[in-house]
C-alpha cells in the first residue's frame, strides 16, 4: 500500500485497463490518502476508480464525498451524495453522510429534518446530528439570541436597505472616472476618512477572524500579505505562479471556513451570550480586562524609560527604532483599553524634537572644531568625523518602505502635533532623495502643523531643516532667513546653546564661498577672463584646450603659455608641437620635392641592418 503523497501509477509496458480491479485499486488508495490527510490526492484516486468503473460504485462515492469535505468543497460533495441518494437511499452511511453535507453547507434546517427521520430508524449517530442542528437554529432565530432580536436588528436593516437603493440608483450614472482627481489628490493625504474606514474595517475582519478561526486567523493573516506583497514574484516565474496559486488557495479556504462557521453562530448571539453571564463571571472579566489595562501602561512606561536612555545616550539609531516601536504599539491599542494613549503619544513626539535639538549643543567645543560640527550640521560635509547619524540626522535605509509608511500614517493623522513631526521626517526623507522642492513644501507644512500645535520645538526643526534646504543649494539670502528666524525661535525657548549655535549658523553663511562650492575657483576665472580676450574665431578652441587641461592638477594649470607646447629635449621621443593658431599656407611644390629627397636620402639606421621590403 502506497504511503507517499503521490499517486501510484502502473508499469511503463502495461496500460491502466489491464489492472485486474482497477476501481478497487484506486478507490483503495483514496481511502489511505484520506487518512494520510492527503486529500488532493485522494479526490484523485476516487475519480480514476470511478473512471475505471462500469457502473457508479456507493462505497466508491462516499469515500469520495468524505475527501471533498475535508478538502472544504462542501457543495461539490452534496453533489455526489445526491447520486448516492439515488443508487440507495435507505442506506445508513448515505443518510448520515447527507446530515452532515446539508449541514456543512449551512442548511440548517433540512439537516435537522434529515437527522430525526434517521433517528426513528438508528439513534447512533443521527442524535449527534439532531443536537448540532437544534443548537445551530436557536443559535441563529431561537433562545440563545433574544426575544427582541429582531426589534435590534430593525435599524441595521434599514440602514442597509438604504444604502443597497443609494447604489442601485448609481448604476445609471456615467461619472468621469478622472473627475475628482486635482493637484491636490497627488499628492500624500492628510486624515482622509477613507483610510479610516478602511484601517477599521481591517481591524473588524480581524477580530471576526481571531473569534472563528482561533490560531488560524495568523495564518489567515499571513497569506493576505503574500498575496499583497510584490516580493512573491521573482524571476523564476514557475515558482512564483506556484506560491501565488497556493497562498490564494489556501486564503480562499480561510474566509470560507470564517463564513461557514460565522453562519453556524452569528457573532450577534455572542451579545445575548454576553447579557447572560452570570454576575460573579462578569465580575471576573471585567477583572481581567483591568489586569490587561495595568499591562498596557507598564508596557508603555517601559519604552517611554527606553527611549529617554537612548536618548541620553545619544544612540539615535536606536532611539528612533523605539521610537517608530513605540508609535505602532500605541496606535494598535484602543481608547478604551489605553485611556493614556494620545497623552503617551503626545510625549513622544516631543521627545523626538528634543532629540534633533540636543545634538546642536556645541558650548563645549571650540575653534575648529565646532565649526567642522557647525558645518556639518549645515549639511557642509568637510571630513568623515562627525558622523550624520551622531548628530541626530539618521539616514533612512529602505525608501520605499519609509515612503509607505509616511502614507499610512498621513491618511490616519489628525492631531497637528503628530503631523509636524510626520511632515519634519518626511521632508527629511525628500531631502535625503535629493528632491529639495518637495523637501522645502513639507517643511513649510511642518512650520504650519507646529503652528496650530503651539509648539516652537518642532517650529525651530523645521526652520533648522529649511535652512539646510537652503544652504545645499547655495541659496545664501534665504539660508541668511531661515537662520534668523530658527534663532528667534530658540529665544522663544529661552535656550541659550540654541541661540550661540544659530548666531555661528548666520555667521558662517555669510562666510561660505558658495562659488568655490559650486567649483568655480580662482583659476577658472582666470581661464574665463583668457577666453573673453581671444578673437570670435579662437573662443571655442581656447575654451576646449582649457577643458582639456582640466585634467591636470591645479597647481601645475597654466604653468605654461596656453596654446604651446615646450620641448622635452630629455625625451627620447621626438615632441610634435600643438598649437592653437591657424599653420601657414601649404607649398605644394616645396612639399613634392621633399619628398622626392626623402625617397633617395640615406638610411639612418643601425650598421648593418637590411630592410627586405626595399626589393
Amino acid at each position: 500500500m502506497p504511503t507517499s503523497g503521490k499517486t501510484p501509477n502502473p508499469g511503463a509496458g502495461s496500460s491502466t485497463k489491464d489492472i485486474l480491479g482497477a476501481p478497487v485499486l484506486y478507490r483503495e488508495w483514496g481511502y489511505r490518502f484520506t487518512r494520510l490527510e492527503e486529500y488532493p490526492y485522494a479526490i484523485k484516486a476516487f475519480n480514476a476508480s470511478q473512471a475505471h468503473a462500469e457502473a457508479s460504485d456507493l462505497r466508491t462515492l462516499l469515500g469520495l464525498s468524505v475527501a471533498l469535505s475535508r478538502h472544504t468543497k462542501y457543495h461539490e460533495a452534496a453533489e455526489v451524495i445526491d447520486k448516492c441518494m439515488e443508487i440507495d437511499p435507505q442506506n445508513l452511511r448515505v443518510k448520515w453522510r447527507r446530515v452532515e453535507t446539508l449541514f456543512e453547507i449551512a442548511e440548517f434546517g433540512y439537516s435537522l429534518i434529515h437527522a430525526h427521520q434517521g433517528m426513528q430508524q438508528h439513534e447512533f449517530p443521527f442524535e449527534l446530528g439532531v443536537f448540532q442542528g437544534n443548537e445551530t437554529v436557536l443559535d441563529c432565530i431561537g433562545r440563545n439570541t433574544s426575544p427582541i432580536a429582531l426589534r435590534e436588528l430593525f435599524p441595521w436593516i434599514q440602514r442597509v436597505q438604504k444604502r443597497q437603493m443609494e447604489l442601485i440608483a448609481k448604476l445609471g450614472e456615467e461619472e468621469d472616472e478622472f473627475a475628482a482627481i486635482d493637484d491636490e489628490n497627488t499628492r500624500l493625504k492628510v486624515n482622509d476618512p477613507v483610510a479610516k474606514l478602511e484601517a477599521y474595517l481591517r481591524q473588524l475582519h480581524r477580530v471576526l477572524a481571531e473569534t472563528y478561526l482561533g490560531l488560524m486567523a495568523h495564518d489567515k493573516d499571513t497569506m493576505e500579505k503574500t498575496l499583497n506583497s510584490s516580493a512573491v514574484w521573482s524571476a523564476n516565474a514557475k515558482s512564483s505562479k506556484e506560491i501565488y496559486a497556493l497562498a490564494e488557495e489556501s486564503y480562499q479556504k480561510s474566509c470560507y471556513r470564517q463564513d461557514v462557521l460565522r453562519i453556524r453562530k452569528p457573532y450577534y448571539t455572542r451579545r445575548f451570550n454576553r447579557k447572560a453571564w452570570p454576575l460573579g463571571h462578569k465580575r471576573n472579566v471585567l477583572h481581567l480586562k483591568q489586569i490587561r489595562r495595568d499591562n498596557i501602561i507598564i508596557e508603555a512606561d517601559f519604552l517611554l524609560l527606553r527611549l529617554h536612555a537612548a536618548r541620553m545616550k545619544r544612540d539615535y539609531p536606536l532611539f528612533f527604532q523605539y521610537l517608530d516601536r513605540a508609535k505602532d504599539k500605541f496606535e494598535s491599542y484602543s481608547n478604551r483599553m489605553f485611556p493614556y494613549k494620545q497623552k503617551c503619544l503626545n510625549t513622544i513626539y516631543k521627545m523626538a524634537a528634543w532629540a534633533y535639538i540636543d545634538p546642536r549643543n556645541l558650548t563645549c567645543l571650540e575653534g575648529e572644531t565646532k565649526i567642522r560640527y557647525l558645518k556639518h550640521h549645515l549639511g557642509i560635509r568637510v571630513a568623515k568625523l562627525p558622523r550624520d547619524s551622531d548628530l541626530g540626522w539618521v539616514p533612512t535605509t529602505n525608501i520605499k518602505h519609509a515612503l509607505k509608511v509616511f502614507r499610512h500614517r498621513l491618511s490616519l493623522a489628525s492631531e497637528p502635533l503628530e503631523l509636524a513631526w510626520l511632515f519634519h521626517d518626511l521632508c527629511k526623507l525628500n531631502f535625503e532623495t535629493l528632491r529639495f522642492d518637495l523637501a522645502r513644501f513639507y517643511a513649510k507644512k511642518a512650520r504650519d502643523a507646529s503652528a496650530n500645535a503651539k509648539n516652537e520645538h518642532w517650529a525651530l526643526n523645521a526652520n533648522h531643516i529649511l535652512l539646510r534646504i537652503e544652504v545645499v543649494q547655495h541659496n545664501r539670502n534665504e539660508a541668511r532667513e531661515a537662520a534668523q528666524v530658527a534663532m528667534l525661535n530658540a529665544k522663544r525657548l529661552g535656550i541659550d546653546y540654541l541661540v550661540d549655535f544659530y548666531q555661528n549658523a548666520i555667521w558662517l553663511v555669510d562666510e561660505i564661498d558658495f562659488e568655490s562650492r559650486n567649483g568655480v575657483d580662482s583659476i577658472i576665472k582666470r581661464q574665463m577672463l583668457i577666453v573673453d580676450l581671444m578673437p570670435e574665431e579662437l573662443k571655442n578652441r581656447v575654451d576646449f584646450l582649457f577643458r582639456s587641461m582640466n585634467v591636470v592638477p591645479a597647481r601645475r594649470r597654466l604653468s605654461v603659455m596656453p596654446g604651446c607646447k615646450a620641448f622635452n629635449y630629455k625625451f627620447p621621443m621626438p615632441c610634435r608641437r600643438n598649437s592653437i593658431f591657424p599653420a601657414p599656407p601649404r607649398d605644394p611644390e616645396k612639399e613634392a620635392r621633399n619628398a622626392l629627397l626623402q625617397q633617395y636620402a640615406p638610411t639612418r639606421g643601425a650598421l648593418g641592418w637590411v630592410d627586405f621590403e626595399d626589393y
